[in-house]
């Protein structure tokens, strides 16, 4: 049986920081300020690696509709400066036209890669198997070793 508080919780707006919404999922899901500088955070003590898995968790937790927002411009420390869209954008391929896979014989640490099953992943490691590489994928936490054959370049 449902109380009150709970019939409101149904019908409230959730708004949080992506931290914060770890492990929960949301029907309706809004982000904003995807560009950069501001996600991912760019300056002293960024971590880039920490900001996309950040990113991953951010757009992870849409269950029906995702939607996301950028501005052009907007007034920062006093005056206005012009930015540009987030690499997430065209990292994650929601963007469409940013998405771009390539077929390469070589990998190596950093690269993105696609994968059918486990979507989207970063390379740890790249070690060259025979025609092949034996590559470490790190799948949003999630790490696999997988043949270079059986992934796409991003």
């Amino acid at each position: 049986m449902e109380s009150e508080q709970d019939e409101l919780y149904n019908e409230a707006i959730s708004m949080m920081s992506i931290h914060a919404s770890k492990g929960l999922e949301y029907k309706h899901l809004f982000i904003i300020g995807l560009e950069e500088g501001f996600f991912p955070i760019i300056g002293d003590g960024s971590d880039i690696e920490e900001e996309r898995r950040l990113g991953y968790v951010a757009l992870t937790r849409a269950m029906d509709n995702l939607t996301l927002s950028f501005v052009h411009s907007r007034f920062y420390k006093g005056k206005r400066a012009n930015l540009l869209k987030s690499r997430f954008l065209s990292e994650s391929g929601l963007v469409k036209g940013c998405l771009t896979i390539e077929k390469h014989s070589s990998y190596k640490k950093g690269d993105l890669i696609k994968h059918k099953i486990f979507g989207m992943g970063r390379v740890q490691k790249a070690v060259k198997a025979g025609k092949d590489f034996k590559l470490t994928i790190n799948f949003g936490g999630t790490r696999r070793d997988i043949l270079s054959s059986f992934v796409e370049k991003i």
